[in-house]
């Protein structure tokens, strides 16, 4: 109030962000609002291009200023991306699209033993669970690890499916919940080829029966038609070479957005 006792409200100083920020915190009396940068993955300044300040009958719940979504926020409308794989189009893996993929197309990748599919979401939130589509057009199985963390340095294990045949959907959940910013799913083997393929992606796990339902579907149409089209169709890509890589210098040079609700 007077620009002299200052309260924090969030602290985000060991976590990366992008974009639009969604901060919430509890109801106070506020007068002055102090943003401070504490670090940039590019250069030495803090870039700011909006900011709001509301009070709002919200429903987010949150705790020391993460928010603990219910709703999926690896979505490009919540300011995530996909920073590392291997894709024909650009965030393919977040567009909520679990039905339009196929032999060449609707996946992202990466080489067995090379890289990894990179997701990084546009701030922190407490995460306890995700879920992913595995390419499932045939009766190849996968397996893989998945680590998350906060800045793309210090890493944690969540999952580790390396001695499982895995295929089609995944839901994985893990104690405790933590701030997660990065989500880092890496391919350790395929049956099929020396391939990883992720249809899709989100967090926390959407369970819902109608998308489960459609992916079935889709397989059995996928499956009817490999059997009627099996001289026409090439095979699946053998390697990840064969899609656009994605621009990571490119997708790091975005500046930040900020939306400050409370």
């Amino acid at each position: 109030m007077d620009r002299k006792n200052w309260v924090r409200v969030i602290d985000y100083t060991d976590y990366f962000c992008r974009s639009w920020q969604y901060l919430y915190f509890e109801p106070r009396i506020v007068h002055y609002i102090r943003i401070v940068g504490t670090n940039n993955t590019v250069n030495k300044v803090f870039h700011l291009v909006s900011f709001e300040a509301y009070y709002t009958n919200h429903s987010e719940k949150h705790c020391n200023g993460f928010v603990i979504p219910t709703r999926n926020v690896a979505t490009m409308d919540q300011s995530a991306t996909v920073t590392e794989g291997v894709c024909r189009s650009r965030n393919t893996l977040l567009n909520g699209d679990t039905s339009n993929y196929g032999l060449d197309s609707g996946y992202t990748c990466h080489q067995v033993g090379s890289g990894s599919i990179l997701v990084q979401l546009g701030q922190p939130y407490i995460i306890d669970s995700m879920r992913l589509l595995l390419w499932d057009c045939d009766d190849r199985a996968y397996s893989y690890y998945i680590e998350v963390s906060g800045n793309s340095w210090n890493w944690v294990l969540v999952a580790d499916k390396t001695r499982e045949a895995c295929r089609s959907w995944q839901t994985i959940r893990f104690e405790p919940p933590r701030p997660v910013v990065y989500i880092r799913i890496i391919g350790t083997h395929n049956t099929a080829n020396e391939v990883f393929h992720c249809v899709h992606f989100e967090c926390p796990a959407q369970i819902n029966d109608k998308i489960t339902n459609k992916s079935t579907i889709q397989k059995g149409k996928q499956s009817e038609s490999q059997e009627s089209m099996h001289c026409l169709l090439p095979p699946p890509p053998e390697t990840a070479r064969e899609a656009v890589n994605i621009d990571l210098e490119e997708t790091n040079s975005t500046d930040s957005h900020v939306l400050l609700n409370d």
